[in-house]
């Protein structure tokens, strides 16, 4: 069910919608605010246009690698990574179709200060019928150079397809 409380989805949100047809930064908000994690980790969406998807996250107390760092834990880069690199996917779509994360490989090229935001920007470079290929540049704010970058593939139309196990079959495991 979608977010309203009625177990009915609507809209975009449920993948009916064509991203033509609404404002895509305010749809990718949405869409954000409705995965309780990019929302607890602050992530915000400053824009969304073609391919490409730029978000930010201001970091908090929470998200550092220990009470004495001033460094961000890895994990926070990964997820902001991640969040980007779908909402690419679904800006090269044009639609909001259900997608999963098959891989995602990150490279961190130097700590990332707990000091300054994070903005990450995320473009979906190549789509075929089965796989969208992604990159993604985290950046702090103001300071030059990435502090990582991740390289994603999502696998697409993932809605319904079951992978069959050995007990959703019945045979004894």
């Amino acid at each position: 069910g979608g977010g309203d409380g009625t177990g009915q989805s609507s809209g975009l949100m449920a993948g009916t919608g064509n991203l033509a047809d609404h404002d895509p930064v305010a749809v990718a908000r949405q869409f954000g605010e409705q995965v309780p994690h990019s929302s607890d980790l602050g992530m915000e969406v400053l824009a969304m246009e073609a391919d490409q998807v730029r978000m930010r996250l201001e970091p908090g107390p929470a998200l550092h690698a220990d009470d004495a760092a001033e460094e961000l834990c890895t994990s926070v880069l990964y997820s902001l990574v991640d969040s980007a690199c779908g909402l690419a996917v679904f800006a090269a779509l044009r639609e909001l179709k259900p997608i999963a994360t098959l891989d995602l490989r990150m490279d961190y090229l130097r700590p990332a200060g707990s000091e300054r935001a994070l903005v990450a920007t995320a473009r979906c470079h190549h789509l075929t019928d089965d796989v969208a290929f992604v990159r993604c540049e985290v950046s702090s704010e103001e300071e030059d150079g990435p502090v990582a970058i991740g390289n994603a593939t999502f696998m697409r139309g993932t809605q319904s397809k079951r992978v069959a196990t050995k007990a959703s079959r019945g045979d004894t495991v």
